[in-house]
């Protein structure tokens, strides 16, 4: 059994200390805030069910959720309730196409993405076998939909657009503006599965058309187990397609405390984490020149994400060599499916340079410094694994 504790180590670089293992996959999850940490285990202090309502434990449960759901809805430019939580955002997803599908008698058309998550995928392929009828629209080389396409594939029975915000393994960001003034002017509902955006991106709905919006506690440092469905106000949420079960309030209370943290934070991390991106790319560049290729929008992108494709390096070798970094070779998800990447492929990878990439995701606590020796420590493996 591997203990991350067997691992820590306390190292000197540069005339500054870090911490080893350095956790560099923040699009797979983020580390707990420790604002977050505190409101979960304060809510853990006391047993409540939400439900009881008869006495102070569970009026005290019921508080911590109503509480979250305000942060929830803060962080988006949302009403309170307008906030569906659920077990994540694969259940959000889940819940958010039903809302819109499952009631059609004759076949629908859906719009969506080939880059999209496969929690959105999976339930196309689902929906298609339901007799349902599916556009997948392509990505320019740096992930991007074409809006005129998008307009183009528009039919009479197109009953939902869902195209994901920003791509969890080359960063990419849609524009989301646009898309929802295509979706409106057509009065077709919209999904965005925007789990990537928040964690450094602002989201305001009140300002836009879109439906419904799937969200993750655990991409913007709040726990794992918990994410939310946006829904639009008029929108009805049939009882049979909701949640079951208890709500835990201690997982609400956390993603809450985070909410709030972001709400505040996001304009900083992003400046901080566009810088740290910057100083990664150019300690590579400068130590391995066109040995490699960085893949996505180089403009309209996550701070952080950077999804790298190496000349002469496999991805497996290289994270191999590099036991003291967390690096990923894509989604989280598939990353051991032995597939190559959907979303490689569909900018125009080759099964090969898909094997040759790699994703490093920066998060509000990495330094400048851990940027810095992971750039070194990269750069190092790749000369030595490159002759």
């Amino acid at each position: 059994m591997t203990n991350i504790g067997d691992y820590i180590k306390l190292i000197e670089f540069e005339g500054e200390e870090i911490l080893l293992p350095l956790f560099l996959d923040h699009q797979s999850t983020t580390p707990l805030a420790p604002e977050a940490e505190l409101a979960l285990f304060n809510a853990l202090e006391h047993p409540g069910n939400p439900q009881s309502k008869d006495h102070i434990f569970g009026l005290n449960a019921a508080h911590l959720i109503e509480k979250s759901r305000q942060d929830v809805a803060n962080l988006i430019g949302a009403k309170p309730d307008e906030i569906l939580f659920t077990s994540g955002a694969t259940e959000a997803n889940d819940i958010a196409l039903k809302l819109f599908l499952s009631n059609r008698q004759a076949p629908a058309h859906i719009i969506s993405c080939v880059t999209e998550h496969h929690s959105i995928l999976n339930l196309l392929s689902f929906y298609q076998e339901e007799g349902h009828r599916v556009t997948l629209l392509p990505v320019d080389p740096t992930g991007r939909v074409c809006l005129q396409k998008l307009k183009e594939a528009i039919r009479p029975e197109t009953a939902l657009v869902t195209l994901q915000a920003a791509n969890n393994e080359i960063g990419t960001l849609q524009d989301i503006l646009a898309i929802d003034e295509i979706c409106a002017l057509n009065e077709i509902p919209f999904h965005s599965d925007c789990v990537q955006l928040l964690a450094s991106n602002k989201l305001d709905v009140s300002t836009l058309k879109i439906k419904a919006a799937s969200l993750s506690a655990h991409k913007l440092y709040g726990p794992q187990g918990i994410g939310a469905l946006y829904v639009r106000r008029g929108v009805e949420i049939p009882k049979r397609v909701r949640p079951s079960g208890t709500q835990s309030a201690a997982l609400a209370a956390a993603f809450g405390a985070a909410a709030s943290l972001i709400s505040h934070s996001s304009a900083a991390d992003n400046a901080e984490l566009h810088q740290l991106s910057k100083t990664l790319k150019n300690h590579l560049i400068d130590k391995l020149g066109d040995a490699i290729r960085f893949n996505g929008y180089p403009k309209m992108t996550l701070p952080g994400c950077l999804s790298i494709t190496f000349k002469h390096v496999s991805a497996e070798d290289l994270l191999a060599a590099l036991p003291m970094l967390a690096l990923s070779t894509g989604s989280a998800c598939l990353s051991h499916d032995g597939k190559p990447s959907h979303v490689l492929k569909a900018i125009g990878l080759t099964p090969s340079e898909c094997d040759r990439t790699i994703r490093i995701g920066l998060g509000r606590y990495v330094t400048e410094t851990e940027v810095r020796y992971a750039a070194s420590m990269i750069a190092n493996a790749c000369q030595k694994l490159g002759t």
